[in-house]
C-alpha cells in the first residue's frame, strides 16, 4: 500500500512545475474513511481506513473544475470503531479513480482562490486485498463502481478541507453457491488537501 502513495506522490510532484502555467492543478490528499456494508449484519460506520494519493484538475472556466484522482481507499466494516478483533471485521483494500466534476463559489479576490466548492462524480475501484471472517474472500468483486457526492472548503490557496459520501452501484460479493448475495457498500471519507 505505501508503495502506492509513494508513486502517486512522485508523479505529482514531477508535473507539479510545468503545470503551473496552464490550467492544471496538482494536490496531495492525506484523509479517512468511515464505512459500512450493507447485508454484513453490522450496524454504523465503525471501520476506520486510510484515504490517501493525489488529485489532479483541469480548470474549464472561473468557477468549474473537472478532476481525477488516484487514492488508497481502505474500506470494509466493523462491529465497533476500535476494535481488534479480526474476526468481526471486513478489511477491503482498494486502489480508487474518482472522476469529479466541482463547482466553486466565494472568490477570495486578493489572494486568487474559491473557497468553496460542491463536487460529484463517479468512481471505479479495484481491489487488491481482501480479509473478512466468514466470506470467501474470492468472491469479493474485484471491480467496484461508486457515485459520489461532496463539498470542501480552502482555508488559503495551498491548505483545503473536504467531506465526502461514496455509494457502490452493484453488490460487492458473490458467492456462486448462495441465490443472492447482497453485500453493498458505502463511506464516508474526511480529508485534508494540500495544492501546488
Amino acid at each position: 500500500m505505501i508503495k502506492y502513495f509513494i508513486l502517486i506522490v512522485v508523479m505529482l510532484a514531477a508535473f507539479a512545475q510545468p503545470m503551473s502555467a496552464q490550467r492544471f492543478k496538482a494536490a496531495a490528499i492525506v484523509g479517512a474513511n468511515a464505512s459500512q456494508i450493507d447485508g454484513d449484519n453490522l450496524y454504523g460506520f465503525n471501520k476506520l481506513g486510510v484515504s490517501a494519493g493525489g488529485r489532479l484538475s483541469y480548470v474549464n472556466n472561473k468557477s468549474l473544475d473537472f478532476a481525477m484522482e488516484m487514492l488508497i481507499s481502505q474500506r470494509g466494516s466493523a462491529v465497533k470503531v476500535f476494535n481488534n478483533n479480526e474476526g468481526d471485521k471486513i478489511n477491503l483494500n482498494y486502489v480508487e479513480l474518482p472522476l469529479i466534476v466541482s463547482i466553486r463559489d466565494w472568490y477570495i479576490e486578493n489572494k486568487g482562490y474559491y473557497k468553496v466548492r460542491a463536487e460529484g462524480g463517479l468512481s471505479y475501484g479495484y481491489l487488491f486485498s481482501a480479509k473478512a471472517a466468514g466470506y470467501k474472500e474470492e468472491y469479493f468483486r474485484k471491480s467496484d463502481v461508486s457515485w459520489l457526492l461532496g463539498a470542501g472548503v480552502q482555508f488559503n490557496k495551498m491548505v483545503g478541507m473536504s467531506i465526502r459520501y461514496t455509494s457502490s452501484l452493484f453488490n460487492m460479493y458473490k458467492d456462486p453457491s448462495a441465490d443472492n448475495s447482497v453485500l453493498k457498500g458505502y463511506f464516508i471519507t474526511v480529508r485534508s488537501e494540500f495544492n501546488f
